[in-house]
C-alpha cells in the first residue's frame, strides 16, 4: 500500500553554525593562496633567473627609466660614479654583456638600488653620509652584486607570477607590478640575496684595496641614521635584510677567514664631489 510519508524538518539544513562553515572556507582560501603564492613566487624566481641578461635588458628598455634619472644635470658626478661602477664590474668579473649603467637621483632620500637591465640609481641623501671613496665602492660593489648574482629579475619574476596568481584567484586588475614606478619600488630581495650581495661587496673592496678598511661603515651609516631617528630596526625574523650589526660582525669573520686586514689607508673622495652634492643648495 502506497504511503506519502512526511518530511522531516531540516532535512536540507545543516546543524553547523553557518558563521563556523564561512570561517572554515575562508581559511582555506587563504591557505591555497598562500601555498600557491609560494609556489608561484619560488617558481617564478628560479625561472626569471634563466632568462639571459640580454633579455632582460631588453625588457628594461621598455620602461622609460632615465626619466627618475639627475644624471644629465649632474655631468661630472654622474661621470665619477660611473667610472666607479665600471672599476667594480671589472673588479666581480662581470660577463662582458652585463653593463652596469649608474644613475644620479638628486633627491634627499637616504637610499640606492639596483633594478633589472644593470641600471644603478643612487641618491644624493646617502651620497651626503658617504665618508671615503672605500666605503662608496662598498655601496657600489653591493648593488652591482645583486645584478651579478640576477636578484633584480628574481625577486621580479617572484612578484609577477604572485601578482598573476592574486589576480586570478582575486578577480583583481588593479596590479601595478609592472609600472615604471612599480619597477623601481617594488623589487624586495631576500636575507640571503643581501648576504651575497654583501660578501661580493667585500672581496670586490679587498680586490681594489687590498683591505677591506671603510666597508663597515657603510651599516654604520644606516645604524646612526636609526638611533638619530630614534627607530628600532625590525626583528631580522621579519625583515628581509640582515640586522645592521649582524652585517658589520659579519665583516670582521669574513675578513679573519679570509685573511683579509681590516685596516688600512681609505681613499679621498674628489673635490668636486661634495660641491656636486651640496649644489641643491644653490638652486
Amino acid at each position: 500500500m502506497y504511503h506519502n510519508p512526511k518530511i522531516p524538518e531540516g532535512i536540507n539544513s545543516t546543524k553547523e553554525n553557518p558563521l563556523k562553515e564561512f570561517s572554515i572556507l575562508l581559511l582555506g582560501t587563504i591557505a591555497l593562496v598562500v601555498i600557491v603564492s609560494l609556489i608561484l613566487g619560488f617558481s617564478g624566481s628560479w625561472l626569471a633567473g634563466k632568462i639571459p641578461f640580454s633579455a632582460e635588458v631588453k625588457i628594461a628598455s621598455m620602461y622609460d627609466i632615465t626619466q627618475y634619472t639627475d644624471s644629465n644635470e649632474h655631468p661630472r658626478l654622474a661621470q665619477y660614479l660611473q667610472s666607479l661602477v665600471d672599476k667594480i664590474s671589472k673588479a666581480q668579473n662581470l660577463p662582458e654583456e652585463m653593463k652596469i649603467t649608474a644613475h644620479y637621483m638628486d633627491s634627499d632620500t637616504v637610499n640606492a638600488f639596483a633594478t633589472i637591465g644593470g641600471n644603478l640609481f643612487i641618491y644624493r641623501g646617502l651620497l651626503e653620509k658617504v665618508p671615503n671613496e672605500n666605503t662608496l665602492v662598498t655601496l657600489l660593489g653591493h648593488e652591482i652584486g645583486h645584478v651579478k648574482y640576477r636578484h633584480p629579475i628574481k625577486s621580479l619574476g617572484r612578484g609577477v607570477a604572485v601578482a598573476i596568481a592574486m589576480t586570478t584567484i582575486t578577480g583583481s586588475t588593479d596590479s601595478q607590478i609592472m609600472g615604471d614606478a612599480g619597477l623601481l619600488t617594488t623589487l624586495q630581495f631576500s636575507r640571503e640575496m643581501e648576504k651575497q650581495a654583501d660578501e661580493e661587496a667585500m672581496y670586490t673592496l679587498q680586490s681594489l684595496y687590498g683591505h677591506i678598511n671603510g666597508g663597515a661603515e657603510l651599516f654604520r651609516i644606516f645604524q646612526n641614521m636609526r638611533q638619530e631617528m630614534e627607530t628600532d630596526e625590525p626583528s631580522e625574523l621579519f625583515s628581509t635584510h640582515p640586522l645592521d650589526q649582524h652585517r658589520i660582525d659579519n665583516i670582521s669573520i669574513m675578513a679573519k677567514k679570509n685573511n683579509w686586514k681590516e685596516t688600512g689607508n681609505l681613499s679621498p673622495l674628489p673635490d668636486f664631489f661634495q660641491e656636486e652634492i651640496n649644489s641643491y643648495l644653490n638652486q
